[in-house]
């Protein structure tokens, strides 16, 4: 399938994080691709894997402004596969590994520190990406969910509003491909 106007289309989700004792917490927010998914084969008709290309990727004040000078909030953040069975906020699911771009779960992931945390001037505020799809070598999801995933390490002084947007498109899998993927994304 090519990326272009006609087979790309939008996916968004967005969480907020209340304020509050996050020191070594996880946040893990399910969102359902199941419409768009469809691993079975059915005769002549190839399974159907989505494709995710881009991730844009904003965490902002709960009213979608910039977040305040005076945030301590210091957090790694994803889109993954992992199949997590236990979701929600202030929760210790994430596991070493799951926020690091050698995992081959992790479809995009950031990692981000407010400017109150008293860290180097430089990268306070600003989202720095350490993995992501492409155009030309998307992240194909073969799973019925994806997961919004977040571990911070300090607290959050305010809420704070996270938001993504997955530039997709759906496409169709010959069964070695679905298979290999089904293999890959098994946690």
């Amino acid at each position: 399938m090519a990326y272009d106007l006609k087979n790309v289309f939008y996916l968004g989700h967005f969480h907020e994080w209340a304020n509050g004792a996050w020191s070594s917490k996880d946040s893990v927010q399910p969102i359902d691709v199941s419409a768009y998914v469809d691993p079975i084969s059915k005769g002549r008709t190839k399974g159907q894997g989505l494709a995710v290309y881009r991730v844009h990727h904003a965490v902002s004040a709960d009213d979608g402004t910039p977040c305040l000078p005076a945030e301590t909030a210091w957090m790694s953040m994803a889109l993954s596969v992992k199949p997590y069975t236990t979701t929600g906020d202030l929760i210790t699911t994430i596991e070493y590994g799951d926020l690091s771009p050698s995992s081959d779960l992790l479809i995009q992931g950031d990692s981000w520190q407010g400017e109150g945390t008293g860290g180097p001037g430089s990268v306070n505020g600003v989202l720095h990406e350490f993995v992501a799809p492409s155009d030309t070598v998307p992240y194909v999801v073969v799973r019925d969910t994806v997961f919004a995933i977040m571990s911070s390490s300090k607290a959050i002084a305010a809420d704070i509003l996270n938001s993504y947007r997955m530039e997709c498109a759906m496409i169709s899998l010959d069964t070695a491909t679905l298979n290999q993927l089904l293999r890959t994304q098994t946690a």
